[in-house]
């Protein structure tokens, strides 16, 4: 809010009302690049139009943008807006002050932002046969307003044009854009872009690599002690998964940008907030997935490598099609995670037992209902959750077939821990029915907050923060350890 004060003190001041106040559009007015969002756009509505979109830039850079913007239409409302710019801009229009919006961006792009925000009394964009860049943006607006205007950029670019102007202001702006402006005392720089690098690593989400420790599960369980080469090739194998994890995240960020845009709380995710260009999407899903398949081709059996690929596979065609419909979206991830499991034994060489895969699939489909209960409860009326399969009134039968799946996985370990399997491994399994009041304790809990809105994020997510949930993992982690390690004074005690 201070910030939006001080623009709006500086916007209209006496001396500054007479002159228009022009605006840049892409990386000012909103966060990221209407191109680069248009590119993006093309290939998820009509791919194969990317094959010959390299032949358009032979008509120019303007007509490249026409060419695309023709083929890709921008839902304005969808961009990532600088709210506290635009108060501001409005605040001060209504003193009187004429506002410009002067973009390099097509003018059909431009038009549609002027039309969503009503804010602007003139446009000067990219007509598909000049380029508005810099050089021509200050040649036009200075021939345009002979009496002076002011200008609102946020790029080493814009320095062309603040010379030109009466005064000038930076927002969301680079080091190397105060660097440019730093000898134009006239320029004030208003805000400054957060790092590139805090964005990047949040967009990889390590904090969700825990979920791959998944993989080493048949290594910890393996009736016998594994050998050191078991044990490097199940941590290579985890490590290929985090690198393909990420380029699954990173794709599905991209994929369902709008739609981030539109939630609660995934608006403020790296691409779809513009802290993250999204042109950044492309190189940096192909390097991460390239590793991955590196790592494994070179280190791990081939078995495994079909496995990764049989994952990355299930991951795209989730976020492409999978997570759109209902109930199979679920299955789908839930199956994602058992896959883990399967292929930390191809990896490591140790059998995954039948047991541990049928509590893993019932397991996980209750978090992957909890998930979409969250989504759900978080809306705030009965439209269908935008790209899901769900409205808000299944919320009472997505509670329903979330909590039975978690009862049924308590169950189906119940039965494992009778089972002769149990006897093979353990040296005392009877120690085993103490993390059933745990895993029960944990899992209501789970669906509790969730239904009291106190869960507002993925719950593997909340699981990982929430202090009582770690306590409850490092608990049955104790259990299990106890009773595949029993001393065997302990075990004599028990008999």
């Amino acid at each position: 809010m201070s910030t939006q004060i001080r623009l709006e003190e500086a916007f209209c001041e006496e001396p500054a009302l007479g002159r228009p106040l022009c605006v840049d559009l892409d990386g000012t007015l909103i966060t990221s690049d209407t191109l680069y969002e248009s590119v993006l756009l093309l290939f998820r509505q009509r791919p194969w139009l990317l094959l010959i979109a390299p032949l358009w830039l032979f008509g120019g850079k303007s007509g490249f943008k026409r060419r695309i913007a023709e083929n890709a239409t921008i839902d304005p409302k969808a961009l990532p807006y600088r709210a506290e710019l635009i108060g501001a801009l409005r605040s001060t229009r209504e003193r009187g002050r004429k506002i410009v919006l002067a973009t390099a961006a097509d003018r059909e792009v431009a038009e549609a932002v002027a039309g969503h925000l009503e804010l602007f009394d003139a446009i000067h964009a990219s007509d598909g046969v000049k380029n508005l860049k810099a050089a021509n943006k200050r040649d036009l607006l200075r021939a345009t307003y002979d009496g002076g205007f002011d200008y609102i950029g946020d790029s080493a670019a814009d320095r062309t044009v603040m010379e030109a102007a009466t005064r000038g202001y930076l927002v969301g702006a680079s080091g190397s854009a105060v660097h440019a402006v730093r000898e134009l005392g006239k320029v004030q720089v208003v805000s400054r872009r957060p790092s590139s690098v805090r964005a990047l690593i949040k967009e990889i989400r390590p904090h969700q690599w825990s979920k791959n420790a998944l993989v080493l599960l048949p290594l910890l369980l393996a009736p016998d002690h594994a050998d050191a080469g078991a044990v490097v090739r199940g941590i290579l194998a985890t490590v290929t998964f985090c690198l393909c994890a990420s380029a699954g995240y990173v794709f599905n960020d991209l994929i369902d940008i709008e739609a981030d845009r539109a939630h609660a709380t995934k608006h403020n995710r790296p691409f779809a907030s513009g802290a993250l260009p999204v042109i950044v999407g492309p190189p940096l899903f192909f390097g991460l997935l390239l590793g991955s398949f590196a790592l494994s081709a070179l280190l791990l059996p081939f078995s495994f490598s079909i496995m990764l690929a049989l994952y990355f596979a299930g991951t795209l065609t989730y976020s492409l099609y999978w997570k759109r419909l209902m109930l199979l979206d679920v299955l789908v991830l839930a199956g994602l995670y058992t896959h883990r499991i399967l292929a930390g034994g191809v990896a490591t060489g140790v059998p995954v037992s039948a047991w541990l895969l049928g509590f893993s699939m019932f397991f996980f489909t209750s978090l992957a209902f909890a998930k979409r209960y969250v989504e759900l409860k978080a809306m705030k009326d009965d439209a269908m959750v935008m790209n899901r399969g769900y409205f808000r009134a299944d919320l009472e039968m997505v509670t329903s077939m979330g909590t039975s799946s978690g009862y049924i996985a308590a169950l189906v370990f119940v039965l494992y821990v009778d089972s002769a399997a149990v006897r093979a491994t353990y040296v005392e399994p009877r120690l085993l029915w103490l993390v059933l009041p745990v895993l029960l304790y944990w899992l209501g809990r789970i669906w509790l907050l969730a239904g009291r809105g106190q869960m507002q994020e993925d719950p593997v997510k909340f699981a990982l923060k929430d202090k009582k949930s770690l306590l409850s993992g490092a608990i049955i982690f104790a259990i299990v350890a106890a009773a595949r390690f029993s001393p065997e004074w302990l075990s004599a005690l028990m008999r």
